[in-house]
């Protein structure tokens, strides 16, 4: 509205528009010079007027500032917040996620467990068994070889005492072949010291070694009783052999059972215990499927109030910036008809003096 009376006066003062005879004006006197004022006066209001509305909206560009940018402080420190509470949301989501792998990982883990544990077992039995077969087998050798020396003993001993027996001469050579089949049960020494004395049998030394005797020397005891004594000892040294090895076979598939015994006992309970925690992490899943539906809707919810507090954020701002360029549009308007009114009273001016020389110079 200023701007259209600003351009009416513009154009009324232009001189080749002003339809006024400024010299009448001139000569009204009093009158003249009021309307003159009057003119002044309605231009120093419009400026005045422009001047004061520029100082109210100067105010209010201050308080809308102030205003504003609380408003944005406040919303940010509530987007913050909302930042920190769907960091957490997505946080316990990813948790919840992990610990459902770890059981996933883990009930993979104890199932593989369990089944080596029975095929383990299943192995063990069966080696069981068969060691159970050859430890009877070895049981039954052994008692065959102790009853076979015990014949030669008391062959031997009936012989060696001059009562009845099947023995008429001791012959190394026989008692040797007749524990050659269970040689694997003695230990090479005791093999090789019937194989000597078979030799020196042989030889017809046996005799004589056996009384520790050189050759032409005399003795009254008879031929092959020494050589018949030695065969006899070295049985009882067999006979003591094998009932050592039976011990210790007795002893060692006593330890076996009882290792065996152990390794179920153990597995025993650890299969229980692989159960129950396989148990607890199946219903472990079960509440970890329900609660990441949980926090998803939380996280997506955080996520929407997120993403409300930075749109009000970014409408405050924009409001704010709005009204800031409304100032700065304001400011730059009321600059401008300011400018024009100033040079309305320039030209003003200039008209009223100049007609008033033009009236001066014509009355001389």
């Amino acid at each position: 509205m200023n701007r259209l009376i600003v351009l009416s006066l513009i154009c009324l003062i232009s001189i080749r528009g002003f339809e006024i005879d400024f010299s009448l004006l001139l000569q009204t006197g009093s009158e003249s010079n009021d309307a003159v004022q009057a003119v002044y006066d309605l231009l120093n209001d419009l400026k005045t007027s422009n001047i004061e509305a520029q100082g109210v909206a100067d105010e209010k560009n201050i308080s809308d500032e102030e205003i504003g940018q609380a408003r944005i402080a406040a919303l940010s420190k509530v987007n913050e917040l909302n930042q920190k509470a769907w960091a957490s949301a997505k946080a316990r989501r990813e948790q919840i996620g992990i610990e459902y792998r770890e059981a996933t990982d883990y009930i993979a883990w104890a199932t593989q467990r369990l089944a080596d544990i029975d095929r383990r077992s299943v192995e063990l039995q069966e080696l069981r068994c068969f060691s159970n077969g050859l430890f009877v087998r070895a049981i039954k050798q052994h008692n065959d070889a102790l009853g076979v020396i015990r014949i030669l003993k008391n062959d031997l001993s009936g012989y060696l005492t001059g009562q009845p027996s099947s023995l008429v001469e001791v012959n190394v050579q026989n008692v040797s072949d007749k524990l050659k089949q269970y040689s694997q049960l003695f230990n090479q020494d005791a093999m090789t010291k019937f194989a000597q004395l078979a030799a020196e049998q042989a030889s017809g030394n046996a005799e004589l070694h056996a009384l520790g005797q050189d050759e032409g020397s005399s003795t009254d005891r008879q031929p092959g009783h020494n050589i018949g004594q030695l065969v006899y000892n070295a049985l009882s040294d067999l006979e003591d052999q094998l009932k050592g090895s039976l011990a210790n076979l007795e002893a060692n598939e006593i330890a076996a059972y009882y290792q065996l015994a152990d390794w179920l006992a153990d597995t025993e309970s650890e299969v229980v215990h692989l159960n129950d925690e396989i148990q607890r992490k199946t219903q472990l899943q079960d509440k970890l499927v329900v609660q990441e539906q949980a926090a998803l809707a939380v996280q997506a919810k955080a996520n929407s109030v997120l993403k409300d507090s930075q749109n009000a954020i970014n409408a405050a701002t924009a409001s704010l910036q709005e009204l800031r360029e409304l100032y700065e549009t304001e400011l730059n308007r009321r600059n401008e008809e300011n400018a024009i009114i100033d040079e309305v009273i320039h030209i003003f001016k200039q008209q009223v003096l100049e007609m008033a020389n033009q009236t001066s110079f014509g009355k001389k």
